[in-house]
């Protein structure tokens, strides 16, 4: 070999290979232990949603507390005004045999009154009448009072009512 070959041999670089992929320094233990914290979190999710969607789906019109069913339908239980006489906080129970409908009244004008008779008129989801209450207050209302009042339906279930409207007779 020439002299001017050998410099031409020396000047030429091998390539140098240099592994890029990094080392997994984990444990099998570490990487199953690892596998297992995710399921968890995974089935967690599951789980949270699942319960979101039952809750949201479940009907909110019955609600079983001390073996009472309660009208929990927002068109039902709803605030309702008469002039300036609202019914609030109204709530329908049904105990098996029997409905129970509570309800507060407020005078909310200047002078006192009586309300001999008014009618509760409970409807269902097609606005036919399911009964009517013939109510009224025994006493009189002062000025910006209110009283809370209880009206039983012996031997009719008012759990699926959706509409309650009330005709009031003034004195």
């Amino acid at each position: 070999m020439s002299m001017a070959n050998k410099k031409n041999t020396e000047n030429i670089k091998k390539p140098i290979t240099v592994s890029k992929i990094k080392e997994d320094k984990r444990t099998p233990k570490k990487i199953k232990k690892e596998k297992k914290i995710k399921m968890i979190i995974v089935l967690l999710i599951i789980i949270i949603l699942i319960i979101f969607v039952l809750i949201k789906i479940a009907p909110i019109k019955k609600q079983v507390n001390d073996n009472l069913i309660y009208n929990n339908n927002k068109s039902f239980i709803k605030q309702q005004k008469i002039d300036e006489i609202v019914f609030e906080n109204i709530k329908c129970s049904y105990d098996g045999k029997d409905s129970l409908i509570t309800y507060k009244i407020s005078n909310n004008t200047n002078k006192k009154l009586t309300l001999s008779n008014y009618d509760i008129i409970v409807k269902d989801k097609n606005k036919v009448v399911i009964t009517k209450i013939v109510a009224s207050v025994g006493q009189e209302l002062a000025p910006k009072k209110s009283i809370d009042m209880a009206n039983s339906v012996v031997g009719v279930d008012l759990t699926n009512a959706y509409y309650m409207e009330l005709e009031m007779k003034k004195n």
